[in-house]
């Protein structure tokens, strides 16, 4: 499963001096992504769809809104772990915009409700504006939970549950998947991943972050910018998890400095992968941006500015190019879009 050994040398901690690190090849990354690492998430996201389901239709009428918003919450935190970045099922489902299209449409909203859904079916004729995890979210806000408004809640929360069942077979299905008997395959599917992981951060520093500041600037007056969700918690909580997840598949886990992931047992991050080819100073320069996210992150205000954000998004630009101008080449992988980046 190994090549040839990689020699490296990490300044930042003389104790360790030199660690093999093993020559991963692009099969073995994913199967550390798409056996290892991804199931798991997947099979999460069910789970708290299935308990959003039962929460609405056992509670809906019974308890404060709140209470419900909580178990939205903790869903919507396991659906953006599983699709930042958005691979495999989630790319060819195109999930991002069945469960999570935002900005959400208030007037279809209330179309959709005035029509009195009743099953799965009828919500197919209901615009993706209408649905998902913001139309949810705009409903338990509103806090008018009448029998209509149930109804629908409950058709809503089966939707991204239908969705987070399809994702866990689908991905239990690629879970098995022998990477070194289909080349080709491999190959796009690397590619890919390592395209969507630079999708994933740049919709989180541009779409989520500085896009709607920007936009709230033209528009002048004072406006506040209107980012994905509406409370300014549930931003940050959904940036820092979605953040997180990309550096799951970016950085080295602790330990993995003098302990490799090894292939067929461990997910494989990129700085890994770098290690592995013996572009030891990329790899540390690497490390260095992530690590710089991770501060701007952790010392974000609980209500930021203006500046504030864009300081935010400047320190993820700086990671975007070295991911364009160093990364995607070392890694041998030409950067593309798709059609599917903007979902």
């Amino acid at each position: 499963m190994t090549g040839a050994l990689a020699l490296v040398t990490l300044p930042a901690v003389p104790a360790l001096a030199q660690v093999a690190f093993p020559y991963y090849r692009g099969e073995d990354a994913l199967q550390g992504l798409y056996a290892q690492h991804m199931p798991a998430l997947a099979r999460a996201f069910e789970a708290r769809a299935r308990a959003l389901t039962a929460a609405v239709r056992e509670q809906c009428t019974q308890v404060e809104p709140a209470m419900l918003l909580q178990v939205w919450r903790q869903t919507l935190q396991a659906w953006l772990a599983l699709s930042a970045p958005a691979v495999g099922p989630v790319v060819t489902r195109r999930s991002q915009r069945q469960i999570d299209f935002w900005p959400m449409r208030p007037p279809l909203l209330q179309k959709a409700l005035d029509g009195q859904p009743r099953t799965l079916a009828d919500m197919a004729r209901v615009g993706t504006p209408a649905k998902g995890f913001p139309a949810m979210e705009a409903l338990l806000l509103a806090q008018a939970f009448d029998a209509r408004t149930c109804g629908y809640l409950t058709l809503v929360a089966e939707g991204i549950e239908a969705e987070a069942s399809a994702l866990r077979d689908a991905f239990d299905r690629l879970a098995a998947h022998d990477w070194t008997e289909d080349e080709e395959g491999a190959r796009t599917a690397f590619a890919e991943w390592i395209n969507q992981w630079l999708g994933g951060l740049e919709r989180l520093r541009w779409i989520e972050i500085e896009q709607p500041v920007q936009r709230a600037r033209t528009a002048g007056q004072g406006r506040p910018p209107v980012f994905a969700r509406r409370s300014m918690d549930d931003n940050l909580a959904a940036w820092r998890t979605q953040w997180q997840a990309l550096r799951n598949q970016a950085r080295l886990a602790p330990g993995q400095q003098d302990a490799p992931p090894q292939p067929g047992r461990d997910l494989i991050p990129i700085e890994a992968l770098l290690m592995g080819k013996g572009q030891m100073a990329l790899a540390q320069r690497w490390a260095q941006a992530i690590d710089s996210v991770d501060r701007a992150l952790a010392t974000l205000p609980a209500r930021p500015e203006g500046d504030e954000w864009m300081a935010l998004s400047a320190t993820m630009k700086k990671l975007t190019a070295l991911y364009q101008q160093d990364i995607a080449s070392a890694l041998d992988v030409p950067l593309g879009f798709s059609d599917t980046d903007g979902d």
